[in-house]
C-alpha cells in the first residue's frame, strides 16, 4: 500500500510539473511563436530556392537593367561573378518589344555564362508598367483594376526615371483570387523558360493610395489579397520571391530587400531584426551619402553597417539606381573589398560605448560608430591604423 501511495505521489507530481511546462510555453510571446514557425518553414525548405551563399568573401549581389540592349562580353565579365542577379524593367528599355522577353534574355546571358547564379525577374506588385504584355492583358480586363471608395480606377506614378504615363498606372486588385493568378502568372511562366530562378515584387507592402481612399472592407481584402499573393508566388517558383522593402508576419516569403540601407544606427537596427526573423536580406545602400563614402565610390562605411548586422544569406549591393550605362556603372564595379577575406562571424556584434564591434573567422575585424556614422574594417592580414580592437571572442556564431 505504501508503494502504491508514493507512485500515487509521483504521478502527480509529475502532472503538475508537465501542466506548467504546458502554461509556460503557452505563455510565450506570439512573435517568438511566429518566427519559431518561420524558422522551421526555412529550414524544411527546398536547398534549391536559395542562391549560393559563402562567408569566405562579402556576400555580394546585383539589380540592375541596361536600356541599349543585351550586356555586353565585359558587362558580363562582372555580373558572372554575383550569385544572384535581378534584371529590372528598363532593361532593353530603348528598344522595341515586352519587358518579360528582354528580363529574359537577359537571364539566359547570365545563366549562359554562370548556370548557378541565381537570376530574379523583376515586376511591380501594385504599378502596371506599360512596357509589359502584363499591361496590354490587363487593358482587356477593367474589372482586374483597383477601384477607390468612390468607384473611381486608382491611378499611381511610379520612379520618375523610367517612362510612364501622366496619369498613373493602373493597379492590381488583389481582393480577387482572378487578378493574383493573372499578376503571378507573369512570373511563373518566366521561370518555365528555364532562365529565370525567382521573383523579385516591387512595392510588397503598400495597400494605401495617395488621393485614391479605398473603403475599409476593400482596403482589409486588398490588403490579405496582397500578402496572400506573395506567399502563392514563392510556392510556385523555383527560386525566391524578393519581397522589397517589406516583411510581413504570417506569409511565408524567403527574401526581402532594405532599399534605402545606410551607414547609421537605424539601418543598423532593422537589418538586425529582419535578419533575426530568419530572411534572405539585400542590402541596397548608395542613395544616401554616407560620410566619405561619396556614394558608392568608396564603401567602407555602409559595408562596416551591413557586416555588422550581416546574417546567413544576408547579401550587399551599392548603386545610386538601377541602369548600367556610360555614365552610371556602379553595378558593373566589382569593389577590392569583394576579394578580401571574411570569414564566418565568430559571435553577433558588441557594442561598446558608440562603437560596435564584430570579429570573423578569418581574421577580420568590423568597427562601426553609430555616433559619427563612421565604419573601419582591418581586412584579415592587414594592419588598420586608428582601430582600436577589443578582444577576439571565444565563442561561435
Amino acid at each position: 500500500g505504501r508503494f502504491l501511495r508514493e507512485m500515487a505521489s509521483l504521478v502527480k507530481t509529475a502532472l503538475v510539473l508537465l501542466a506548467l511546462v504546458l502554461v509556460n510555453v503557452s505563455a510565450l510571446p506570439t512573435h517568438t511563436h511566429h518566427h519559431r514557425q518561420r524558422e522551421r518553414k526555412i529550414a524544411h525548405f527546398e536547398a534549391s530556392k536559395l542562391p549560393l551563399f559563402s562567408w569566405d568573401k562579402v556576400p555580394v549581389y546585383n539589380h540592375l537593367c541596361n536600356k541599349s540592349g543585351l550586356f555586353t562580353d565585359e558587362a558580363l565579365d562582372v555580373l558572372q561573378r554575383f550569385p544572384m542577379v535581378t534584371i529590372e524593367k528598363g532593361q532593353e528599355s530603348n528598344l522595341p518589344g515586352y519587358a518579360e522577353d528582354k528580363i529574359v534574355a537577359a537571364c539566359k546571358q547570365i545563366k549562359t555564362r554562370n548556370s548557378s547564379i541565381q537570376t530574379i525577374f523583376y515586376y511591380n506588385s501594385v504599378l502596371d508598367w506599360n512596357q509589359y504584355r502584363l499591361h496590354e492583358e490587363l487593358l482587356q480586363h477593367p474589372s482586374y483594376w483597383l477601384k477607390n471608395s468612390s468607384g473611381m480606377t486608382v491611378r499611381i506614378p511610379g520612379d520618375h526615371t523610367f517612362k510612364q504615363p501622366k496619369d498613373g498606372m493602373l493597379v492590381f486588385d488583389f481582393s480577387q483570387k482572378v487578378v493574383r493568378d493573372f499578376w503571378a502568372s507573369d512570373c511563373i511562366n518566366a521561370t518555365k523558360t528555364g532562365f529565370v530562378d525567382g521573383c523579385f515584387a516591387d512595392r510588397a507592402g503598400e495597400e494605401n493610395f495617395k488621393h485614391n481612399t479605398l473603403s475599409p472592407d476593400m482596403a482589409k481584402a486588398y490588403a490579405a489579397g496582397h500578402d496572400q499573393v506573395l506567399q502563392e508566388l514563392q510556392d510556385a517558383v523555383p527560386g525566391v520571391v524578393i519581397s522589397n522593402n517589406y516583411q510581413p508576419e504570417g506569409v511565408h516569403v524567403l527574401a526581402t530587400m532594405l532599399e534605402g540601407f545606410s551607414a547609421s544606427e537605424e539601418a543598423i537596427s532593422k537589418m538586425m531584426d529582419v535578419v533575426k526573423k530568419g530572411y534572405l536580406v539585400q542590402a541596397h545602400a548608395g542613395y544616401a551619402q554616407n560620410g566619405k563614402d561619396n556614394h558608392c565610390e568608396n564603401i567602407e562605411n555602409s559595408l562596416s553597417a551591413f557586416l555588422i548586422a550581416a546574417g546567413n544569406y544576408s547579401y550587399y549591393g551599392c548603386s545610386r539606381g538601377w541602369f548600367v550605362d556610360a555614365e552610371h556603372r556602379d553595378w558593373l564595379v566589382w569593389h577590392p573589398e569583394y576579394d578580401k577575406p571574411l570569414g564566418a562571424p565568430l559571435a553577433d556584434a558588441e557594442l561598446h560605448g558608440d562603437v560596435y564591434e564584430r570579429h570573423f573567422a578569418k581574421g577580420t575585424v568590423v568597427q562601426f560608430n553609430k555616433k559619427t556614422g563612421v565604419g573601419m574594417i582591418q581586412w584579415a592580414g592587414e594592419r588598420r591604423g586608428g582601430m582600436r580592437i577589443r578582444k577576439k571572442p571565444q565563442h561561435m556564431f
